[in-house]
């Protein structure tokens, strides 16, 4: 393994730019150079175009030459970069004010017959110093002094090798650029998912059962006690497991929370809070049976947010996930029945960004992130909801209720124009279905197979 400075010495001018936002854009797992060195007791992650300025200020003096990497077609300007071995910024006005504080001249891109405006000839060596600059958010970089260079993906929970590398010496101090900040905290604290693995729901269905502690009113899950429901929800994955022996089932309870309410309620938007220690039971339980909890929001007149907020204690909880019910999210004069709600993108997004906030805080295993939906109109603008938290696993359940016939209708509207990256849910209504389908008919008829497969 080549020394940090050996490195530098052959790479040049190319140096660790070019190599982080490769490893940002490649769909390979692992960069095609070392991306991460060990440092000082501390830690920078620096990831993505919009922290190309903040790493050249860090790592580099000065440079004779810079690629600028266009808004389009980026790949062009990285193989330019790398053949003419310079660095690469963003082309912003950000962008170029580092250029000019590196002194370097700014190489045009190539036209579309292949040719540049710039002399073909390699341009002068760039060189390479370390600023020494003092900055609260930033390493000094000289402390690295000679350590090796260790190579790790950019998402080190879909490369095992990196995961070796990373719990080898999990509190030893890391300098990471163009990797996942979080992903390296759960993997060095080994902080994995219910069922195993760093993700809640990939390669897994998770089968939950749904209602209120209260009573059996609101769903199955309220038709027991907590010790109870374990055996139930544990039975239901031994049905799953004698149909689809290969498949990893995960046991789950769905809580409902938050419930919409005829009357205002002490905080005036119909939505009655459930207390945290009612809740608890069935949480703990849960914790030591290794079930999934997801805790449903029906707001009312608040904010999914808000709500959200006030049940932090749990969601700071390893195994509590969380789902949002825009069946009950009201208008300012809406009262629940009159309509079925809605929400929006960026109620959503509010609610998302906090959420994988806390989980990165906390460095807890990736959670479930529920968005429950029967018609298109529930989730307004649905086309720009996050799915990128690398935190949070987002699935949109299906919960309409009806004739199988009816259900596999939905099911197929809902899935049109689904933003990326989301999973899919399933839900099955023990007395409203005519008639619900069994537990074989539900995994052999219903594609994708869903994630989280929900009883009420």
């Amino acid at each position: 393994m080549r020394s940090f400075r050996e490195v530098l010495a052959a790479v040049g001018s190319t140096a660790l730019l070019v190599t982080l936002l490769a490893a940002c854009e490649s769909e390979d797992p692992v960069p095609d150079a070392e991306t991460i060195v060990p440092a000082s007791p501390s830690s920078l992650t620096v990831a993505g175009a919009d922290d190309l300025v903040a790493a050249s200020a860090y790592l580099f003096e000065s440079a004779s030459a810079v690629v600028l990497l266009p808004a389009e077609d980026q790949q062009k300007a990285l193989d330019r970069a790398r053949e003419l071995g310079v660095p690469v910024l963003p082309d912003s006005p950000e962008g170029r004010a580092e250029a000019d504080r590196l002194g370097a001249r700014i190489l045009a891109q190539a036209d579309e017959a292949g040719e540049s405006a710039d002399p073909v000839e390699r341009p002068s060596p760039v060189t390479i110093a370390l600023t020494g600059r003092p900055s609260p958010a930033l390493l000094h970089l000289g402390a690295i002094g000679d350590a090796d260079l260790t190579a790790i993906a950019a998402d080190p929970r879909t490369h095992e090798p990196s995961v070796t590398k990373l719990q080898r010496d999990p509190d030893g101090p890391l300098l990471t650029l163009g990797v996942s900040g979080y992903a390296v905290r759960v993997v060095r604290a080994n902080a994995q998912a219910v069922g195993g693995g760093w993700f809640a729901t990939r390669g897994k269905h998770l089968l939950a059962m749904y209602g209120h502690p209260s009573g059996p009113a609101l769903g199955v899950l309220g038709e027991q006690g907590p010790q109870a429901s374990v055996a139930r929800v544990r039975k239901l994955v031994r049905k799953y497991r004698r149909v689809a022996p290969d498949a990893t089932f995960v046991p789950a309870f769905e809580i409902i929370t938050t419930v919409a309410a005829a009357a205002k309620g002490p905080h005036g938007d119909y939505s009655a809070r459930t207390k945290v220690a009612d809740l608890e039971p069935l949480v703990d339980a849960a914790e030591r049976a290794g079930i999934v909890v997801i805790l449903d929001l029906q707001p009312g007149r608040s904010t999914f947010l808000e709500q959200a907020e006030e049940y932090e204690s749990l969601l700071r909880r390893p195994h509590v996930g969380l789902a949002l019910d825009p069946e009950w999210k009201l208008g300012p004069k809406g009262r629940p029945l009159e309509r079925i709600g809605h929400t929006d993108a960026r109620d959503v997004n509010r609610t998302s960004a906090w959420l994988a906030r806390l989980t990165r805080r906390h460095a807890l295993p990736q959670k479930v992130f529920v968005l429950h939906q029967f018609q298109l109109q529930m989730i307004r603008d649905r086309d720009r909801v996050r799915t990128d938290h690398p935190e949070l696993a987002t699935v949109i359940h299906v919960d309409g209720q009806g004739s199988p016939a009816a259900k596999f209708g939905t099911w197929g509207v809902i899935r049109q124009g689904a933003p990326e990256g989301v999973g899919w849910g399933w839900k099955n209504f023990v007395d409203e279905d005519d008639p619900m389908l069994d537990v074989a008919q539900t995994w052999r008829r219903v594609r994708p197979r869903p994630q989280l497969i929900t009883y009420q």
